[in-house]
Formats: C-alpha cells, sequence, structure tokens
C-alpha cells in the first residue's frame, strides 16, 4: 500500500460459463450415444444367442420325438394365435401325410414348430425377437416307422440291395445280401438347401446330403415368420429378397416329391448379410441330415 491507496484484485466470477456447459452436454451426448450403442449390441447378441439355444433345444426335443415314433412330426398351423385349441398341434392326416393348408395333401404353407406335440412351451420355438420358428419337413419322413434305420448296414451294397424303407433283417449269415444299405433308403429324400448364391449344400439326390427337416428363425427382421398372435410379420411377402424363400408362408413351396423340387424352390441358408437390398440375409437355419437325426434318435444303422 502506497500513498494511502489499496489495490484490488477481481474475483473470478462465480459458477459455469455458456462455453463450459456446452461442452459438458456435448461429452455427455457423446457418452450416451456410445452406452447406447454398446446396450443395442449387447441385446443384439443376447437375442442371437437365445435364438441358437432354441434352435438346438427343438433340435433335441425333435430327437426325443423320433425316438419314440418313429418318425418326424408335421408343422403345426403358425396361423392360429397361441390361445386356439389347436395351436401347436401337428397336423397330419391319417394316412401319414401333413396337411397344414387346408384341402392340399403334403402341403406344409404356414407351418411352424408343433410346440405342443413336442412337449415343449411356445417360448421354447419362439426366437430372440419373439417370433415362432418356421418348421418343414421332407413328407417322406412323417411317414410310419420312416426314420427307424436299425435294420440298415452302411457295409451293404450302395449301389444294389432294396429301396425304401429298412425292412430287410439282414441275417448275418447272409451278410450282406439281403441288407439296406442306408445311402440306398435315404435316396431321393430329404429337403433342398442352398445358399445365397444358389450353390446346393444339402440334396436329395445326394443321399447323405438332404435335410430331413428344416427349423427357421427369421432373425432381427423377422420377415417370413408368424408371432404369437398368428400374424404374418409386415414385409414378409416382398418380392425380390432371397430370403424370401425361408417364407413361413411360402406357397410355392408345395411340398410334392422332394426331387421335383426346383433349385429355386430350395431352403436357404448362409452367413448373415445385414446390408439393404436383394442379397439381405439374417437368418438362422437348422438342418440336419436324415441319418444325423435318426442317429441322434438311437435309430441310426446298426454297426456291423
Amino acid at each position: 500500500m502506497r500513498g494511502g491507496r489499496t489495490r484490488r484484485v477481481p474475483l473470478r466470477a462465480a459458477g459455469f460459463t455458456l462455453i463450459e456447459i456446452a461442452v459438458v452436454i456435448v461429452v455427455l451426448s457423446l457418452l450416451l450415444a456410445m452406452m447406447a450403442g454398446i446396450a443395442t449390441a449387447m441385446l443384439g447378441q443376447q437375442r442371437r444367442e437365445a435364438t441358437r439355444q432354441r434352435l438346438a433345444g427343438v433340435e433335441t426335443a425333435i430327437a426325443l420325438f423320433v425316438s419314440q415314433h418313429k418318425r418326424l412330426p408335421c408343422p403345426a398351423d403358425g396361423r392360429l394365435p397361441s390361445d386356439n385349441s389347436d395351436a401347436g398341434l401337428e397336423k397330419r392326416l391319417a394316412g401319414g401325410a401333413c396337411q397344414v393348408l387346408a384341402g392340399t395333401a403334403n402341403s406344409q404353407t404356414h407351418g411352424v414348430v408343433p410346440w405342443r406335440t413336442l412337449g415343449l412351451a411356445e417360448p421354447d420355438v419362439t426366437d430372440g425377437w419373439g417370433n415362432r420358428l418356421t418348421y418343414r419337413v421332407a413328407p417322406e419322413l412323417v411317414a410310419t416307422d420312416a426314420m427307424d434305420f436299425t435294420a440298415c448296414d452302411p457295409g451293404a451294397d450302395a449301389s444294389g440291395g432294396p429301396l425304401g424303407a429298412c425292412t430287410s433283417p439282414c441275417p448275418s449269415g447272409t451278410w450282406p445280401s439281403g441288407c439296406s444299405n442306408p445311402r440306398r433308403v435315404t435316396a431321393d429324400k430329404g429337403l433342398k438347401v442352398r445358399t445365397l448364391a444358389g450353390t446346393l449344400v444339402m440334396n436329395p439326390v445326394d443321399p447323405s446330403t438332404g435335410a430331413a427337416y428344416v427349423a427357421i428363425s427369421h432373425g432381427e427382421n423377422g420377415q417370413g415368420a408368424y408371432n404369437s398372435q398368428g400374424v404374418l410379420q409386415s414385409g414378409a411377402t416382398a418380392s425380390g429378397t432371397i430370403e424370401a424363400a425361408n417364407n413361413a408362408a411360402n406357397v410355392a413351396f408345395v411340398h410334392a416329391a422332394s426331387t421335383t423340387l426346383a433349385d429355386a424352390d430350395a431352403f436357404v441358408d448362409d452367413f448373415p448379410r445385414y446390408g439393404a437390398g436383394t442379397d439381405h440375409f439374417d437368418d438362422f437355419v437348422l438342418r440336419p441330415a436324415i441319418l444325423t437325426v435318426a442317429t441322434k434318435a438311437q435309430l441310426g444303422p446298426r454297426a456291423h
């Protein structure tokens, strides 16, 4: 202090400036956006994992059904709401053919996994996005004893011997005469499955690769799926999309003998493609081979 004067030091204004508040808001917005993205990714992963687990559960339940009944089940009608008395029950005619679409034998249009026939609850056959699993089965494999391969012997002549079911006793004293080779029995049976590029990966013409059945989750977009109210998801019938071949309401796939199906009528399974356009694909497809199902049901060919 000089000359009796006091020097004053200005005090800094209290609180935040508008610029500081704006910076905080921007940072918080970025953090929230990151957290939302992470949460969305985690939720999507959880739904995909739940779908895989439910498909595995369906595979086990079908194998148990086959072990008890020696045939595959027919689909249930996906158009029926959950509270309908027939919801979840297979639609099978007395003669052994599936008839989900009334008036057309062997038609499986609108078919979904028959949860009640398999002893499951509806959530067990519902994917992670809340839609029922579409189901199609090779029509020749729902007949009585069609999945019993216990009388077949893989050591028998694959180019000769009886066709059809494994009905020969195949006595050890005359082996391999009179024995049925499982490849002969599965010839021209099963469903076709192709990639997005059109390459057949499962084909009844090759007895070792025909699919016994397919169970399909239609993924995040849900196109082609029925929900618990029996409503086909919007956009499911849009033309031009490759995954439309898996549509639960696909009337083009009328299950006659599998060998009459064109490659274009085959079901589609491939790695996911999430881009927009005709090659979008986000379905999950369970497609076991015929002998794989029989073996899991303990009805596979005997070991010679």
